[in-house]
């Protein structure tokens, strides 16, 4: 394995989970390829599962090889270029099939028989369900009914098992998926391919986020019919620590060091409005207007306090872990849901400034302006043991300085560096897009508040978590002052 910050974070993953597997010889560099079925590829599922599926594999592997049948040369031209963009060594060797399965770690197939001879992976998608065999049992072929959301789930889903074949995951801690037919809308075990997707979607909605599930979730909702006021917050810009975990974000863009929100405003479409800034800053913007709709994609707890202060109609929050664990949980005003300051505690250890103070010797009044360059000051003003070191950070984001510490020090740093891999930010993504669907088209949420499996187990697996409002909590104790509050709202 490399110690290359664009991969820093799926390695950190790796290395966590090294201990509930076989010992991984050179992760990243093992063969995989990608492929599909003619009768599949044809769809337009299968088209997006196959360049879902390239997207995610290309950020675990540096040798990816995808077989498109002959036949399909715009999808194989299509793909070949988001490959170039996307790829941050080599690109992806592209081949017509039929090509030899001897030889590779792990093979995703969109689409195809399941067999247990191989080291096999089978995906297809039809409406909210997400399907997946790493086994003999078969799954079905019908992938008509066009849902992008589903498409990602089953891409991630298999991105996944192939993630498990490269780690060599020993039984007793995780198991491949065989024959799973999961839906999105029932989170459950199911052959129904649920609602089609409307024509049209109005809302007034906000992306808090734009990490790896906030580029999940941009991902999907530039697929939909959505209208209205729809804007991306994050006060950080890119670095190369994000490539490996952000599904649509490029080599460049992370080398630009972009704006997040800029960034992710410009892939969503046009009419999306970029906020360059934390929930803080744009409320004491007096052209400020607070959004109905929320998705959280935040990765700490303060920043989803700042989101919940919001008291919108509605927040849905993503969340991920170290061992593959996602999360959806929606939190609707109305009703007795638990909000997310009940079910997100703060933790009692050392600040988060502390931590990244004593790793880049950086005044804490730097530290508070993540998102603008380290200056000649700022080098000045920092710990003399640092300066040395610090001297060739200048013109960076002093959010990336922070991430470049870390990997200098050698150790991953809690307050400030999360191990993570792509495919489980967009599970988690796919989960909050149902949730918003579902509440777009219905007025309800199918969360109560919260919706939670490992992908070292699969989904069939997970659990819902009921919580109703505490009684100590802000929901609770201060409901007339918010109720005032967002009754003098203007939308």
């Amino acid at each position: 394995m490399t110690g290359e910050l664009h991969r820093s974070r799926t390695n950190a993953t790796v290395r966590g989970l090294s201990g509930i597997a076989a010992p991984p010889d050179r992760f990243t560099d093992q063969r995989v390829l990608l492929t599909g079925t003619r009768d599949v590829l044809a769809s337009r599922n299968g088209a997006e599962m196959m360049r879902s599926a390239m997207l995610l594999l290309m950020r675990m592997t540096t040798d990816l090889t995808v077989a498109i049948p002959g036949g399909f040369d715009e999808l194989a031209e299509g793909l070949a270029q988001v490959a170039r963009d996307q790829a941050w060594e080599r690109a992806p060797a592209f081949a017509t099939m039929p090509v030899t399965e001897e030889g590779y770690a792990a093979i995703l197939s969109v689409g195809g028989k399941a067999s247990a001879a191989l080291p096999l992976t089978v995906i297809t998608s039809n409406g909210w369900l997400a399907r997946v065999s790493s086994g003999s049992m078969a799954i079905s072929q019908r992938c008509n009914q066009w849902n992008p959301v589903g498409a990602l789930a089953a891409a991630s889903l298999g991105a996944g098992e192939v993630f498990k074949r490269l780690l060599r995951l020993k039984p007793e801690h995780g198991q491949l998926l065989d024959g799973i037919s999961f839906s999105l809308w029932d989170y459950g075990l199911s052959d129904d391919p649920g609602h089609h997707l409307p024509t049209e979607m109005e809302t007034d909605l906000l992306v808090a986020g734009a990490g790896a599930i906030g580029n999940g979730v941009v991902h999907l909702l530039s697929q939909l019919p959505l209208k209205g006021r729809r804007r991306v917050l994050d006060v950080q810009t890119y670095g190369d620590e994000n490539w490996g975990t952000c599904l649509r974000l490029t080599p460049t863009a992370a080398a630009a060091r972009d704006e997040k929100a800029t960034y992710l405003a410009t892939i969503w479409g046009e009419g999306v409005e970029p906020v360059v800034g934390r929930i803080e800053d744009a409320e004491a913007d007096a052209k400020w207007r607070a959004p109905k709709v929320v998705l959280c994609g935040f990765d700490n707890v303060e920043a989803r306090y700042a989101v919940q202060d919001l008291w919108p109609d509605l927040v849905i929050d993503g969340a991920i872990g170290p061992r593959l664990e996602c999360q959806v949980s929606a939190h609707p005003w109305s009703g007795e849901i638990a909000c997310l300051r009940c079910i997100f505690e703060l933790e009692h250890g050392e600040p988060a400034e502390h931590v990244q103070r004593r790793l880049t010797g950086l005044s804490v009044a730097a530290l508070r302006q993540a998102s603008r360059a380290l200056s000649r000051q700022d080098v000045a003003d920092a710990e003399p043991e640092k300066r040395n070191w610090l001297l060739g950070q200048i013109g960076k984001p002093i959010c990336s300085v922070f991430e470049a510490a870390r990997q200098f020090a050698g150790g991953d740093v809690a307050a400030g560096f999360r191990p993570s891999v792509p495919f489980v930010a967009t599970i988690s993504a796919s989960m909050m897009v149902t949730e918003l669907v579902r509440y777009l088209t219905t007025g309800d949420v199918g969360v109560e508040p919260r919706f939670f499996f490992s992908l070292l187990w699969g989904p069939q697996q997970g659990a819902h978590y009921p919580e109703d409002r505490h009684d100590d909590c802000q929901c609770s104790t201060r409901a007339h002052l918010i109720e005032r509050v967002r009754a003098g709202r203007w939308y």
